[in-house]
């Protein structure tokens, strides 16, 4: 009978606190503030190879708590040598593209935008998918000449990172990491942590 009468309350007191209008209560029950729709650059390096990192991405969010990200990473300047290697014979410059599928969990304080529909502020993403890179050493040979190699891997990448802010501007911090699919070569494992800026559109 206590129990009965305990659930009872809880559900007395849930009713009450819900909006009272129509239109209020479809919008605290809204699923559309979960998705999120954007456009994003980031810079970082891997403190590696590349030392400098570029990035150019994009979201798309047909279901709540999840997205797809697609992008690009424009990688330049060398950061490591060989033995006898001076850094500055070598110029790198590499260009990357991957595909992923993050789950997507918003936090903050629950905010609307322009048109009245319900936004989160930022959250926490976790992603894996697949990418592309194609990295270019050049060497010089000789004062008058240098030697270009061509290097594509394709790759498993992954990545986790929070989104911070209210509104259409969130600020991204994120760490990812790639591998080649070639699970016995454990060196082909490249981390990148990036810092950037989203636009909301959606």
């Amino acid at each position: 009978m206590k129990k009965n009468a305990g659930l009872l309350i809880a559900i007395l007191i849930f009713i009450v606190s819900l909006p009272a209008s129509g239109s209020e209560r479809e919008e605290f029950f809204s699923l559309e503030g979960k998705k999120l729709w954007s456009l994003g650059f980031n810079a970082g390096s891997s403190f590696a190879t590349p030392l400098l990192i570029l990035n150019f991405n994009a979201t798309i969010a047909p279901l709540p708590y999840m997205f797809f990200e697609i992008g690009g990473d424009l990688g330049l300047i060398n950061g490591m040598a060989g033995e006898d290697v001076r850094i500055d014979d070598i110029e790198y410059s590499s260009g990357y593209f991957y595909a992923r599928v993050n789950t997507y969990l918003p936090f903050g304080t629950r905010k609307f935008d322009s048109y009245g529909r319900p936004r989160e502020g930022g959250g926490w993403y976790l992603g894996l998918g697949f990418g592309y890179m194609v990295s270019d050493y050049s060497f010089l040979v000789s004062p008058t000449e240098r030697i270009v190699v061509s290097v594509k891997t394709p790759t498993l990448d992954g990545a986790t990172g929070f989104l911070i802010g209210h509104g259409h501007i969130l600020l991204r911090a994120g760490y990812a990491v790639r591998t080649t699919m070639d699970f016995k070569n454990l060196l082909g494992i490249n981390h990148r942590l990036l810092l950037g800026v989203t636009y909301r559109i959606y």
